[in-house]
């Protein structure tokens, strides 16, 4: 990063408005969130990936293109993974909408400037997609809930249930996308 990307950075950043200032605080409180959340389901956390996460997601807001994006998702998949030991915990559902937040906040910050004008497809779209990948994260919970309930051991029409569920998943994914950018 060079000073004059950052000058050009914090002035776009200054004349932010709208849908750019609520993307900038979501990429800011969604990390939290997430560390938040690691903390309840384990009863700690790692204060120095506490400390690494929060001074990336300040970059995140300045530099929502680079791939700062991707060192804090990285940092909270590894506290998570450290300290959580029940992989059915239901906090789990706030680390995955957390990062689903900052994902989405991310992407969609990199769209337009800081101070351009969003329509209401656009919000709606990027909301709307979020809310379906929210959905599928509290499935997937309550999939492992019920399955760490009971001992399935290999189940082999568990693993068939599972690879059909993730194909219908994948063509569905693919005919949205496919579709939109050929319009």
């Amino acid at each position: 990063m060079n000073d004059r990307r950052l000058e050009e950075s914090w002035w776009l950043l200054s004349r932010s408005r709208g849908v750019g200032v609520v993307l900038r605080v979501l990429i800011l409180v969604s990390p939290v969130a997430a560390i938040a959340c690691t903390r309840l389901a384990a009863d700690h956390s790692l204060l120095a990936i506490n400390v690494a996460i929060i001074p990336l997601a300040f970059v995140c807001v300045v530099y929502p293109d680079s791939h700062i994006g991707l060192l804090v998702v990285l940092l909270v998949g590894i506290e998570w993974l450290v300290t959580v030991d029940d992989q059915a915990t239901p906090w789990s559902i706030g680390v995955a909408i957390s990062l689903t937040v900052f994902h989405a906040s991310v992407a969609a910050a990199t769209v337009a400037p800081p101070a351009a004008r969003w329509t209401r497809a656009m919000c709606w779209r990027w909301s709307r997609r979020s809310l379906v990948v929210m959905g599928a994260s509290a499935c997937t919970w309550a999939a492992v809930a019920a399955i760490d309930r009971y001992a399935v051991g290999s189940s082999a029409v568990l693993v068939v249930v599972s690879l059909a569920t993730i194909a219908v998943a994948a063509m569905w994914a693919r005919d949205g996308s496919v579709g939109v950018s050929q319009q």
